[in-house]
């Protein structure tokens, strides 16, 4: 007689040591990490946050490099509220940046939407446009000075006689043109890398219900976009605010085009006020935290 036997269920039952060891092991991985980023973690420490920490402590002391420092408290905040240089220096720092990179943001962005579309060449535009980027501020002013000369090469193409780095009416706006045909390619490569990632069929069914290029651009493109311009609107208004090199190259900071961090450095290594030059750089620290967290606030309110 034959009989039938159930085949019984097989249950597998899991290592009791895998858990345990899966753990030990990232441990080890993650001990190795941070062993390897040590040097790095020592020398921004070094170079970044201690004279971070470091300008923070002198801005509360009257220092001059001669002498020990001696603590005075707000004082010198008190005295930069009431500096009528300080505040042109903070609006001719405004203006630099508004007047540069609002133009270099609009521009940047008009010519990646003409550039999206990879054509024959498309690489050499491209590169043609980030140039002036790659190359150093200071070799950048020194060639402008030369074209906006008196006897340069811009008055004399054009037919007309203006003196655009010695009269408080133009030079700060020939830094403002110098600014915006450097920057504009920065922000350029910015806004192509965003657009590349765009989704093509939103737009081919824009296209399709019969959406002209405006309406594509303003409803579509731009709000898909708030993102990276909101990345560059806070790179633009990080560096206008430390505009120096071209202040410095053209101007000397004359005629109107004294910025903060030209005031800063005058302070500091001209007259000697060490303390001072700190609390203006504590101030700048507070205002564009300040003016960053505005931005990224109102970008985020006009994503929901």
């Amino acid at each position: 007689m034959a009989t039938s036997t159930r085949a019984r269920p097989r249950t597998s039952t899991p290592p009791t040591g895998r858990p345990a060891r899966r753990r030990k092991v990232d441990g080890r991985r993650d001990l190795v990490g941070a062993l390897l980023s040590l040097p790095a973690l020592l020398l921004f420490a070094l170079f970044a946050i201690y004279p971070g920490l470091r300008v923070f402590y002198l801005s509360l002391f009257d220092y001059s490099l001669t002498s020990p420092p001696e603590f005075t408290g707000l004082d010198n905040f008190r005295f930069l509220l009431a500096d009528p240089r300080f505040h042109a220096a903070l609006l001719n720092t405004l203006v630099y940046t508004v007047g540069t990179y609002v133009p270099a943001l609009m521009l940047a962005m008009l010519l990646a939407l003409g550039l999206q579309r990879r054509m024959r060449g498309f690489g050499l535009v491209r590169l043609l446009y980030f140039l002036p980027v790659a190359t150093s501020w200071v070799a950048i002013a020194v060639v402008w000075r030369l074209v906006l000369h008196p006897d340069g090469l811009l008055d004399q193409s054009l037919g007309i006689d203006v003196a655009w780095l010695t009269s408080s009416t133009w030079a700060r706006w020939a830094l403002v043109i110098m600014g915006i045909w450097k920057e504009t390619g920065f922000f350029l490569i910015l806004f192509l890398a965003g657009l590349s990632r765009l989704p093509i069929d939103v737009q081919e069914a824009a296209v399709v219900d019969g959406a002209n290029a405006w309406q594509r651009f303003w409803h579509i493109t731009f709000p898909l976009l708030k993102p990276i311009t909101a990345v560059c609107s806070v790179i633009a208004v990080i560096r206008g605010f430390q505009a120096f090199s071209p202040q410095v190259v053209l101007t000397g900071g004359a005629f109107d085009t004294e910025v903060v961090n030209l005031f800063v450095y005058k302070t500091a290594f001209e007259s000697a006020r060490m303390g001072r030059a700190s609390a203006v750089a504590v101030l700048m620290f507070a205002v564009l935290l300040i003016v960053t967290m505005v931005q990224l606030r109102v970008f985020r309110r006009t994503d929901t």
